[in-house]
């Protein structure tokens, strides 16, 4: 019985890693998005929407295939509860980049950070651990 919990654990504590990677990864393609479409003119909170949508697809993408290696099934339920904790998670930090940069006076950048960092801890890891994958890690666990 221990060795199973240990061994749990160590899976546990594999897939928190590869989800931090795989949220960093979609955070820098993030920020780059953010970065270039405001440098090019684009409303800032309209930049910050469109670099959390994107980088959401791709956090979905790697978090699918690689962290709770659920590719070998379409799950549509899957899809549209990750669209729909995306969705959400833009238009927070939409609204947190507004907040920070007019509320606050931070320059944009910095806004950026904090924003992704706040919505990413209190919104995005919650939900897709507890909702979005749920059932993928459930089916993980009983292997």
């Amino acid at each position: 019985m221990i060795g199973s919990t240990t061994a749990n654990r160590g899976r546990e504590l594999i897939t928190f890693a590869k989800a931090q990677l795989s949220t960093g990864a979609a955070t820098l393609a993030e920020w780059a998005l953010v970065w270039v479409l405001a440098a090019s003119g684009v409303y800032y909170v309209t930049a910050a929407i469109a670099g959390a949508l994107c980088g959401g697809l791709l956090d979905f993408s790697i978090k699918k295939w690689w962290v709770f290696g659920t590719a070998r099934r379409f799950a549509a339920g899957e899809a549209f509860r990750y669209a729909m904790v995306s969705g959400l998670s833009a238009l927070l930090f939409g609204a947190a980049v507004y907040a920070f940069v007019d509320g606050m006076r931070l320059r944009m950048p910095l806004a950026v950070v904090a924003a992704s960092i706040v919505v990413g801890i209190v919104w995005n890891y919650p939900l897709q651990r507890f909702f979005v994958f749920s059932a993928a890690r459930s089916a993980r666990s009983t292997t």
